[in-house]
């Protein structure tokens, strides 16, 4: 299995859907910057957000691995790529530590980390994969895409591209 590296829009999608279990199964490590960690948890817990509780489980228990970035890395990146702080530490964490895959949502992020050389999938490739790979069944995986679909104000996939994975997972036999 592979080793990857999270931004925080993944790992919050998985915890709503209480399903981050997935990328466990999926990788063998799973990694995230300092800055990702207190977006995500320390944020979190103080806006009082369920997912940021259910992540500090999974870090607690050494299934998320929170590793400090230099600023100057960060900086550096975020000036050459224009884009966030988090989005920048996962790109200089997965240079620092040769981190095949990059997990991220974010279009512009993603053709980054693609023109660096690494590996992408979303929360949607993390579904699809759990399905094709047997860790969850077809209707475990409709039910979750249909749920992202409900809620798409805190998801933030446009319908086309949700309907198409629920098409692929529907044309298969599983």
């Amino acid at each position: 299995m592979d080793i990857a590296v999270s931004d925080s829009d993944v790992l919050i999608h998985l915890a709503k859907l209480n399903q981050l279990i997935l990328l466990n199964k999926q990788f063998t490590r799973i990694f995230v910057s300092d800055f990702v960690y207190n977006e995500t948890i320390v944020q979190g817990i103080k806006l009082q957000k369920q997912d940021a509780n259910i992540l500090k489980e999974f870090i607690q228990a050494d299934l998320i691995l929170v590793k400090k970035v230099e600023q100057v890395k960060i900086i550096d990146i975020m000036k050459k790529h224009s884009i966030h702080k988090g989005e920048s530490s996962i790109l200089a964490l997965a240079k620092e530590y040769n981190i095949n895959y990059c997990l991220s949502n974010e279009i512009k992020v993603r053709n980054i980390f693609k023109s660096e050389g690494f590996k992408v999938v979303g929360t949607l490739g993390i579904i699809l994969k759990a399905f094709n790979i047997g860790n969850i069944n077809k209707d475990k995986c409709i039910e979750l895409l249909n749920n992202i679909q409900a809620n798409s104000k805190e998801f933030r996939f446009h319908p086309k591209l949700i309907n198409k994975v629920i098409e692929e997972v529907n044309n298969r036999d599983r």
